[in-house]
Parts: structure tokens; C-alpha cells; sequence
């Protein structure tokens, strides 16, 4: 029996990447926004991580590979077997083609299948199960994302009493948009069996706070800021704003270690994009802006590059493969008819860059250039902030992204649609004067430095469960390997 309250983490998918090489299983970390998110947040404190591994089938073996990677992080992985047919189902069906797209406003990919539906409730009733055998009633449970809106009613009717907080990473669909996914009344009774629901920005908790309003008879809404509290089924919940950041201290001293000389573009005016392949992100429309801009601004020919590097995406689903036919055809189009023999208007990266290199591009790099058509939050533009470590440079934001809400006053406010628009937002922030620049990207660095990540992990923490990260205990390097497994 453990002695004190331990946090437990629960996310769909574990922070680790399984692949067989010669005949042996690799764990590796994996990248991302959650998972370097979450990384930063639990480092060395005795958190348990649960989500699927990756795979089907999870031997003792890999379960200790698995357990010494999460270790070296500072916190404990226990992966929850899911077949093929609920990874199916519960990520490319329910997940990735119901709730991603309609939470994001493309309802047009939306594939409202029964089975997907069923799949997300016996995943859900799956972890619950999960939770049942590892946690104690002081624990606090922390979920995350949109992959767990029924998890806290399945606790219940297995009757087990669990404190939850829940953070959706994604943003929260106004009643229009909302009201035509099938299940919408479960999926909201379900999150408010949550003690905590936490959102990116005040649109997000408006939206979902109409929704219960439209929807959820007998809610008693009684107050507004900064914490609404809501009364159902006298049940208090609590929704709040917490609007996700990034480890300053640790993007800015990498930066500062960055060398120009290591910089491949130095005679050019650098427009960087660092994105995932996702119709989300705006891709198609900033290429045409972008040679919307050359066309319209030709004494910028030769002078300067846009960089666009893309991430593959894990998810399965045909609209990806389409984005990334016309992504490379148009980024083609552009080149061919723009470009010269010494002169390439796009470099484009077809992969995630490797993180030094991201850090060397991030300082150096003119401009920062996010055009996502919807965006819960968007860490690039944080990371890219943290990294101007002279001030210089300039970011060009997409008003549709939860980062807007912060940085609005400073960053260069984009609608997505306008390719017009957006052509000349670059060509005013190209000619700006390098004070009112530096003035600006000041401004916005001192507020990502003081609103960071452990101020979002704390204050969530605290707001749920009135406990700071650094309450729970360290991450001892002596815990009996036998003593994990045997709960697995």
C-alpha cells in the first residue's frame, strides 16, 4: 500500500514511440506539444502516466523497457492494452473523425458511425476499469483531451470516489457546431461528473458553458470569474481558464547556445513555419499568401525564403494524405513559376526537425508565421517567443489560435481566409521599424516568461485539488521494479 497522494496522468496515448530494431524493442520519448508539455511539468515527481502503449500486445518485457524509459524522464508509464478494433474505432473513428474535426469546425469530415460511439464508451469504461486497480481514494486524477469525456461517470458506476480535474487541449465548439454530433447530451453530463474542467481560453469555456445551458436541465450556474462554479445533480464543478504554456527558462538558455554560423539562410530574410500535417494548420492558405505577397511585393524576389517544416501525423485517416498531395504540389507550383535558378522562394521540410537545429531556427529566423485555421493553443509560437533571445524578431498570428487571446496586443493578428489580407500583414511586418519590433517581442517574452508552464501545472493543480506539482513526492530511484509490475 502506498503512504501518500499520488497524481495520476491520464492521456489516450503514452509519451513513448515501440519499434522492433534487429530483433529488439526500443522505447523511445516521444516529441509533441502534450507530451513535452506534460514532460516538463511532472519531471521528477512520482506521477503515474497511464494511456495506450502503441500496441496491441504488451509483454513483461516491454513493460519493464517501457517503465525504465518513464523513469529517465522522472515519472512512471503504465501502459492499458487496447485491441485493434477499439484503436480503430475509439482514434481513427470517434476521436479523429467526430471530435477533432467538429471541435475544429471542418463538421464536413465528420463520420457519425454508431460503432465509433460504442468504441469511445468501452474504451472509456476500459481505463476506468484501469484506474480502479492502480489508484486509492487520496489519489487525484488528472485527464487530459478529448479522448476521456465519460471517463469520470464510468468511475462512478464502478463506485469508486477518485477527485478528477480534466484539461481539453483542443478548443470547445460553439452550440451550432456542437449540437450536431449525435451523442452531444452524454458527452456533457459525462464532463460534468468532473470536479474541475479546464479550457485554453474564456471562448472555449463560453462555448461549452452555452452548450450545458442548451442542453443539461437542472444546471445551476453560479459565478463567472475567475472560476465558474456549476451545481448538477448537487455536484459543485468548477470551469476555469488555464491557458497551456511552455518552459521558458529552458527554450531561451538553449537559444542563447545557438550559433549564426550553423544557420543555413544567413544572406536572407527567413519566414519560419513549424507545423504537423493537419488541415487545422492553415497550410494551403499561407502558400497562397505567401506567393500572393511575391506577387504583389516583387522587391522582396531573392531576398527572402519562407522555411516550412511538417511534422508527420499519427492519425490514420485519408484526409492527411490528400492535404499533404496538394500541400507539395502547390509548394511545387510556387517554386516553378517564382523561383529562380539562385533562388528558391520555399524550402520545405517534409519531417519534424531535429531539436537543436529547431532551436537554431527558431532564433534566427525573421519571422514566425502560424496560420491555423482553428488552434487550441499553438506552443510553436510560445517556443519561438522564448527563443528570441535579442528581440528581433516577429510573429505573425493567426487570429483563430488560443495564443491570439494572450498575445494579441503584440503579435501580428492574421485572419487565415484573407490570402490578401495576410499577403500584406507580412509585407507590414517585413517594413516595420526594428524598435517598434523589438518593443513588441519584449512584451511578449516577458508575459511567457512569467505565465510558463509550472504556472499552468500549478494552477490547475491548485484550483482542482489545492496542491502545488512540487506537494507530491519525488521520483526515489530505488522503487522495486516488481512493485509496478504487479499492478500492470
Amino acid at each position: 500500500m502506498r503512504d501518500n497522494t499520488n497524481l495520476i496522468v491520464v492521456s489516450a496515448i503514452l509519451p513513448i514511440h515501440i519499434k522492433k530494431e534487429n530483433g529488439k524493442y526500443q522505447v523511445h520519448i516521444s516529441p509533441g506539444g502534450l507530451v513535452t508539455a506534460l514532460k516538463q511539468v511532472l519531471h521528477k515527481r512520482k506521477a503515474i502516466w497511464i494511456g495506450w502503449a502503441g500496441s496491441e500486445k504488451i509483454t513483461p518485457k516491454m513493460k519493464n523497457l517501457i517503465y525504465e524509459e518513464g523513469k529517465k524522464e522522472g515519472f512512471l508509464l503504465y501502459p492499458v492494452s487496447l485491441t485493434n478494433k477499439e484503436v480503430e474505432d475509439f482514434f481513427n473513428g470517434f476521436s479523429n473523425s467526430i471530435i477533432w474535426p467538429m471541435f475544429h469546425t471542418f463538421q464536413y469530415y465528420c463520420r457519425f458511425e454508431p460503432e465509433y460511439w460504442k468504441a469511445y464508451r468501452e474504451v472509456n469504461k476500459k481505463f476506468a476499469r484501469y484506474l480502479k486497480s492502480i489508484s486509492t481514494e487520496e489519489d487525484l486524477i488528472w485527464v487530459h483531451d478529448y479522448h476521456f469525456f465519460l471517463l469520470p461517470e464510468y468511475l462512478e458506476k464502478l463506485g469508486l470516489k477518485r477527485k478528477t480535474a480534466f484539461f481539453l487541449h483542443i478548443p470547445f465548439p460553439n452550440p451550432e457546431l456542437f449540437f450536431k454530433i449525435p451523442w452531444r447530451v452524454e458527452i456533457l453530463r459525462g464532463l460534468l461528473k468532473y470536479d474541475l474542467i479546464g479550457f485554453h481560453t474564456f471562448v472555449d469555456r463560453k462555448n461549452f458553458l452555452d452548450c450545458i445551458d442548451g442542453l443539461v436541465k437542472d444546471v445551476n450556474i453560479l459565478s463567472t470569474d475567475p472560476i465558474t462554479e456549476i451545481v448538477y445533480n448537487g455536484k459543485k464543478v468548477k470551469v476555469g481558464v488555464f491557458p497551456i504554456s511552455i518552459d521558458f527558462q529552458t527554450y531561451h538558455s538553449l537559444a542563447k547556445k545557438s550559433r549564426k554560423e550553423e544557420f543555413p539562410f544567413k544572406d536572407k530574410i527567413v519566414i519560419l513555419g513549424v507545423d504537423r500535417l493537419d488541415y487545422t494548420k492553415g497550410l494551403i492558405h499561407k502558400v497562397k499568401a505567401y506567393k500572393r505577397f511575391l506577387e504583389k511585393y516583387p522587391r522582396f524576389h531573392k531576398k527572402t525564403v519562407l522555411v516550412q517544416a511538417i511534422a508527420p501525423n499519427i492519425k490514420k485517416i485519408p484526409e492527411y494524405d490528400q492535404l499533404k498531395i496538394e500541400l507539395e504540389h502547390i509548394i511545387s507550383e510556387t517554386n516553378g513559376i517564382l523561383g529562380t535558378p539562385d533562388w528558391t522562394p520555399i524550402y520545405y521540410f517534409p519531417r519534424r526537425l531535429p531539436f537543436e537545429k529547431l532551436i537554431n531556427y527558431y532564433r534566427f529566423s525573421d519571422v514566425c508565421w502560424i496560420n491555423s485555421i482553428k488552434d487550441g493553443m499553438n506552443l510553436v509560437a510560445k517556443e519561438y517567443i522564448a527563443s528570441q533571445v535579442e528581440d528581433k524578431g516577429a510573429l505573425i498570428l493567426s487570429e483563430f489560435t488560443g495564443a491570439a487571446a494572450e498575445l494579441r496586443d503584440f503579435a501580428c493578428l492574421v485572419n487565415p481566409y484573407d490570402i490578401e489580407g495576410c499577403a500584406d500583414a507580412l509585407y507590414r511586418v517585413l517594413s516595420k521599424d526594428s524598435e517598434e519590433k523589438r518593443y513588441k517581442m519584449k512584451k511578449m517574452r516577458e508575459h511567457i516568461k512569467h505565465y510558463d508552464i509550472s504556472w499552468w501545472g500549478n494552477t490547475i493543480l491548485e484550483t482542482a485539488f489545492g496542491k502545488k506539482i512540487q506537494d507530491f513526492p519525488e521520483l526515489k530511484e530505488d522503487i522495486p521494479l516488481h512493485e509496478l509490475l504487479k499492478s500492470f
